[in-house]
């Protein structure tokens, strides 16, 4: 589901509308569960932000005006896991963005959150679990 949204909390109403459309057109989703947003614009933007909240599937089925299908290419990532509430999430972005330039990579794809636990399956922020997901590739020394 590609959509621009106002703010990162959008997300909340976002993936189970998704969700829902996914059932409502007999979507089954892949084991182990694979829920995560692409990022397609290059950059950090607190508004007017770009989406693809995505969910792996067990077979591509025909879309609808609401959801689509997309195959993401395999890629090398440098990656995070964030404990805890979303809130956070620059401060574990910022971890990660310097890895990546203190480890001579570069950027080279969107970027991607997966949500391996949160809201609907934890009560307490602090056991939600997320990954962080960068494309990477090694900078080439001259």
């Amino acid at each position: 589901m590609k959509r621009r949204i106002h703010s990162y909390d959008e997300l909340f109403t976002v993936m189970p509308e998704m969700g829902a459309e996914m059932e409502r057109i007999g979507c089954e989703c892949a084991l182990p569960e694979y829920c995560f947003t692409n990022y397609p614009e290059a950059g950090y933007q607190e508004e007017n932000i770009l989406i693809e909240a995505c969910e792996a599937v067990t077979e591509r089925r025909e879309g609808s005006e609401k959801v689509y299908f997309k195959e993401f290419p395999e890629v090398e990532a440098a990656c995070i896991y964030h404990k805890g509430s979303y809130d956070n999430f620059p401060k574990t972005y910022a971890v990660l963005l310097r890895y990546i330039e203190e480890n001579g990579y570069t950027i080279s794809g969107s970027i991607r959150e997966s949500y391996i636990d949160g809201a609907w399956n934890k009560d307490n922020e602090a056991e939600w679990l997320s990954e962080i997901q960068i494309p990477v590739v090694t900078a080439v020394i001259r």
